[in-house]
């Protein structure tokens, strides 16, 4: 807190900034983490909206259980989804675990799936994943991952992403534009039926990050 009379340095909202809110403390119980991140939500939202923003959640499992203060949370970060628009915000959720807030699964754009191998977890995003609903294969080459207009079904797919290397997601965007073809002949499509396996670059951090405790 600035001390009165201080010239402390505005944290109104500017490109690049970036607030990070740690609440990783072993003494912070879920309960607890869900009800401070809820208010620094609705700080964070009520600011003069200067740039687009995003808010990111890692890690959700960890503290979106099935308490009320996690209700409310669930609720302010479903409402904040549906009025993305209006808000300049967009919202990133990451997790190990899919079952633990169903409903964010039907508002989701664009849903990346790395490697898993339990069935309970397939059964639920199957319920909210457009592409993964039941379906008969209607021809066509299924190796074809490019322009795939082979409709797998669950099984298949689920034989896809338990196949799937250290790094490497299954990325399923209806609206998303991806180039067929060649370089010289590409053309753009949708990827509506059909998804995209992608490569994630190496990431920089280290096991246990980098920390006084780590080291």
């Amino acid at each position: 807190m600035p001390r009165p009379g201080s010239k402390a340095k505005s944290r109104k909202r500017q490109p690049g900034l970036l607030t990070i809110v740690d609440l990783s403390c072993p003494c912070i119980s879920p309960e607890t983490a869900c009800s401070l991140f809820n208010i620094c939500l609705s700080l964070f939202l009520e600011q003069d909206m200067t740039c687009d923003r995003v808010v990111a959640l890692d890690e959700a499992h960890k503290y979106m259980t099935g308490s009320p203060e996690s209700s409310v949370l669930t609720n302010t970060l479903l409402s904040t989804v549906r009025l993305q628009r209006h808000l300049g915000v967009r919202v990133f959720v990451s997790t190990q675990e899919p079952t633990i807030a169903p409903s964010f699964l039907d508002l989701c754009t664009v849903t990346i799936i790395h490697r898993f191998s339990s069935p309970a977890w397939l059964r639920a995003l199957a319920a909210h994943v457009a592409l993964m609903q039941q379906q008969e294969p209607s021809g066509g080459d299924p190796q074809d991952s490019q322009a795939n207009s082979y409709r797998e079904t669950p099984k298949e797919i689920f034989e896809e992403i338990v196949r799937l290397e250290t790094g490497e997601a299954l990325l399923f965007a209806p609206s998303a534009m991806q180039a067929i073809g060649g370089v010289s002949r590409s053309s753009m499509a949708k990827t509506s039926g059909s998804y995209i396996r992608v490569k994630v670059r190496a990431r920089l951090s280290e096991d246990g990050g980098r920390s006084v405790l780590a080291d």
